[in-house]
């Protein structure tokens, strides 16, 4: 499925406009990957066959030692050797469905993309841009009903890399609503139990639980050797509190109110909020995780062009 053969492509979040600004754009793997079947990123399995299968283009991203300098010597194309026991890369796209996440700015009746919308659209590009790369990748949500202690993990779909697979996470995505508790860090614990702990998760939320509990759910994954990204998405009104004497403070997952004078608490707010942003940007760092904050007034692909660009510099 490209631009130029798009299928019936007309979900809410991802369109045939969507795939021309995506087509051109690449996710690149920053780390050795496990995996069982054939694919185009170097393993640490042992005792396998080597034995020389065929060339792929080399990405921004790729180890500069993988190159085939000889290809390059005759034809100034960089190119990549692949092997038979080579792994593929296998990605987890988990979105934060919590209340919260329903939130589209202070506006009453506001039209715009929620962060829950926001996050769905940048998921939904992300797995076009894996299966386009014959990669696999799972989705699923986390949501739990206020008070319940049943499992968080919702609509999960397991690793594939087929455009039905894709669909059939566009419409999963388009059912949903929103709503009660994220309980991150028991999504992130079963999806650790339902995969392999050196995959790559992506996590879309607002990070508005327990810092210490989805922290700790990250780091185990880095600990045993899988890859974390984090991306944090706010509403612009959330960051910066909109010009207004009074307003009413709602809590999206309890229901519970505050009333409050805006300019009252505003520097106090926007010292919190620049704690809370900063603080999870160096957890992040501290444990080896990509952290990208996003505010939904950025067009998604904006967002998401300026994020794999720099992981791919990273990742040279």
């Amino acid at each position: 499925m490209s631009a130029s053969n798009p299928g019936d492509l007309q979900f809410k979040y991802l369109q045939v406009g969507d795939l021309r600004r995506l087509e051109q754009m690449l996710f690149a793997p920053r780390r050795t990957v496990e995996g069982r079947f054939s694919g185009h990123y170097a393993t640490r399995q042992r005792g396998q066959s080597v034995e020389f299968r065929d060339y792929r283009p080399y990405f921004p991203g790729d180890e500069v030692g993988a190159i085939d300098w000889r290809v390059y010597g005759r034809t100034d194309r960089l190119v990549i050797k692949l092997f038979e026991q080579q792994s593929e890369l296998t990605v987890h796209l988990l979105i934060d469905a919590s209340g919260s996440m329903d939130f589209r700015g202070a506006s009453p009746g506001s039209k715009a993309d929620s962060k829950f919308d926001y996050a769905c659209r940048l998921a939904a590009a992300i797995g076009f841009l894996i299966s386009k790369q014959h990669d696999r990748f799972s989705f699923s949500m986390c949501q739990r009903r206020v008070g319940s202690d049943v499992s968080p993990l919702r609509y999960f779909f397991p690793p594939d890399r087929s455009v039905r697979h894709l669909m059939g996470v566009l419409e999963g995505m388009e059912t949903a609503r929103p709503r009660g508790e994220s309980a991150l860090s028991d999504a992130l614990h079963e999806l650790a139990r339902r995969g392999k702990r050196r995959e790559l998760v992506i996590l879309f939320s607002d990070l508005l639980g327990d810092p210490d509990e989805v922290a700790a759910a990250l780091s185990s994954r880095v600990q045993f050797g899988g890859e974390a990204v984090v991306m944090h998405i706010l509403h612009p009104d959330e960051i910066e509190l909109p010009d207004v004497d009074r307003g009413i403070f709602i809590d999206s997952e309890t229901g519970s109110k505050v009333r409050v004078d805006v300019p009252e608490i505003r520097d106090a707010y926007h010292a919190k909020m620049r704690e809370f942003l900063e603080g999870w940007e160096a957890r992040c760092t501290a444990m080896g995780i990509d952290y990208c904050r996003m505010e939904t007034s950025e067009p998604y692909w904006q967002a998401l062009e300026r994020y794999l660009v720099g992981r791919a510099a990273v990742g040279r």
